[in-house]
């Protein structure tokens, strides 16, 4: 009975080893590109993904929404989100999260970021009212 026990245990090891589910990122950046903010992603580990969701969360909305799905397609292949559907108030903080969905329905949290940011259209704003009163 012990020595089924000891079987059992190392088929599941190796089980484990050969269907391990595993991602690691090389990195996760946030940046504004005028109107829009551009997220990317690296992995240097990609491990029976079935795809990743980009979650954001604004100021206003104060809960994360999806912003988008992707595809795995391998490490070291960036992964690029241009986001251009944010509203933007005066002074802003724009939270996003990165989730791993695998092959076998578990969801993990990679991470989560926040940049903060002044709206463009507050500065168009300014700048259309100077231009009335030159």
């Amino acid at each position: 009975m012990r020595v089924l026990g000891l079987i059992a245990a190392a088929l599941l090891l190796s089980g484990a080893v050969f269907f391990s589910t595993e991602v690691r990122l090389e990195y996760f950046r946030i940046q504004q590109d005028g109107s829009e903010f551009v997220v990317t992603w690296q992995t240097s580990v990609e491990q029976e993904v079935q795809k990743y969701v980009l979650m954001r969360k604004t100021t206003l909305t104060n809960d994360f929404g999806m912003a988008m799905e992707a595809s795995p397609h391998g490490i070291a292949k960036e992964y690029l989100f241009r986001d251009s559907q944010v509203y933007k108030a005066a002074a802003e903080q724009l939270d996003y999260r990165l989730e791993v969905v695998y092959s076998n329905g578990a969801r993990e949290t990679l991470t989560t970021q926040s940049i903060n940011y002044t709206s463009t259209a507050i500065r168009r704003t300014w700048g259309s009212l100077k231009a009335l009163f030159q």
